[in-house]
């Protein structure tokens, strides 16, 4: 089948600066091997990557790991959006750098949607968690990004807020729900975090306490309801997961097999388990999970979608096939290729054979995008070892 389409079929993730002025206690940016980079993506690379995706993209997230509003060249990108006709662009912001600026910027070309990550309802669990950030900062944004748009007259961006599901926060979600709605923000999405080796943080997997979590998933969706917030929550957690374990704590696996399977593959342990789920359930889930056009299916041909619609590029302009690319491997450099070279390699053909045959390679079958939200596999919440420099050739099954 054709890989490239005249209609607008491509979702555009683009970080322009690998920083962040945060250290969250579940991310890579805390980890102590990590080494901040100062690459940033000029605005001559810019101009070439919004050319060649934007007219294209249905969806372009200006942001991915990193914090775009650290990004010199943000307004330029949300100009290139409104210029190429996106119908859905946005970013996910710790909202800690907004000025008056950038958020008129934002007004000014009505990017849809401005997406704000928070994982506690007071402030000793947000600083705890989110260091060095100060909750009264954000409150302070929140306040600023209310008062532009209401100086404006203008309804978008409309506010989202993501929230990471830990034991030492999840008391506070539906006390979360409730604040954000106050803030103006109007549909929210929550996930399970997937434990990252090296952090410290195996003890926070809601997997060790899934009662806790289920109960409290249904008492949020309750809150939701109450106050007119839309929310996306992830399923509940089979009690069965977290049985049979001597020290009663799920720790960091190596490998999805160590961890209970891939989440893209039915796991044969749980077939039949009360709570568990086939995979076209799960992404059935996933579907609305990603704002999928897709149709959904009693039957997934094709476990991955992300080959054929989605593309990441990084602020030196190489290439990862999706956000969660942990192999140390690029799939192609708009420094010296065309989207069409890049998007019709080698690389991307031969991951799209082994996803369509389910050849998976160790970064694929240990997905934590792919596996975080499915509650019947281990492997779901643990980030695993990243697949090591060789450690399996970029083209191998």
């Amino acid at each position: 089948m054709p890989v490239i389409r005249e209609k607008r079929f491509l979702r555009v993730k683009l970080d322009m600066v690998t920083r962040c002025q945060l250290r969250c206690i579940m991310c890579h940016f805390a980890h102590p091997d990590f080494q901040e980079s100062k690459v940033t993506m000029g605005g001559e690379l810019l101009e070439k990557v919004g050319s060649e995706l934007f007219p294209i993209a249905h969806d372009v997230v200006l942001s991915s790991s990193a914090e775009p509003l650290l990004a010199k060249d943000l307004p330029r990108a949300l100009e290139l959006c409104r210029e190429h006709g996106v119908p859905n662009f946005h970013f996910s912001t710790n909202l800690l750098a907004m000025n008056r600026r950038i958020m008129e910027k934002v007004i000014e070309v009505q990017m849809p949607l401005m997406t704000v990550s928070i994982d506690g309802a007071t402030k000793e669990t947000f600083e705890r968690i989110r260091p060095p950030a100060k909750w009264e900062s954000l409150m302070d944004r929140f306040d600023l990004v209310r008062e532009v748009k209401q100086a404006s007259g203008s309804d978008l961006p409309h506010l989202s807020a993501t929230a990471v599901l830990m034991r030492s926060n999840i008391r506070e979600m539906p006390d979360l729900i409730r604040l954000m709605r106050d803030k103006g923000v109007t549909q929210m999405n929550f996930v399970h975090m997937a434990v990252m080796g090296g952090l410290g943080i195996e003890n926070e997997t809601l997997v060790n306490d899934p009662r806790l979590c289920n109960a409290t998933l249904r008492e949020m969706r309750r809150v939701a309801d109450e106050v007119g917030m839309q929310v996306m929550l992830p399923m509940e957690i089979p009690e069965k997961l977290a049985a049979g374990r001597p020290d009663g704590d799920l720790l960091d696996a190596t490998r999805s097999d160590d961890g209970g399977g891939s989440a893209l593959r039915q796991s044969d342990e749980m077939v039949g388990v009360e709570g568990s789920l086939d995979v076209a359930a799960y992404l059935n889930h996933k579907i609305d999970e990603f704002l999928l056009k897709a149709k959904k299916k009693d039957d997934h041909r094709r476990a991955c979608y992300f080959p054929w619609y989605y593309i990441h590029v990084n602020p030196d302009g190489t290439v990862f096939p999706c956000g969660s690319w942990f192999e140390f491997t690029t799939f192609g450099d708009f420094k010296t290729q065309s989207f069409r070279e890049i998007w019709t390699g080698e690389k991307f053909t031969e991951l799209r054979r082994q996803i369509r045959e389910m050849e998976l390679r160790d970064v694929c079958a240990n997905c934590s995008v792919a596996n975080m939200g499915r509650p019947d596999v281990l492997a779901s919440f643990s980030h695993r070892a990243k697949v090591r420099r060789g450690n399996r050739p970029a083209t191998s099954g």
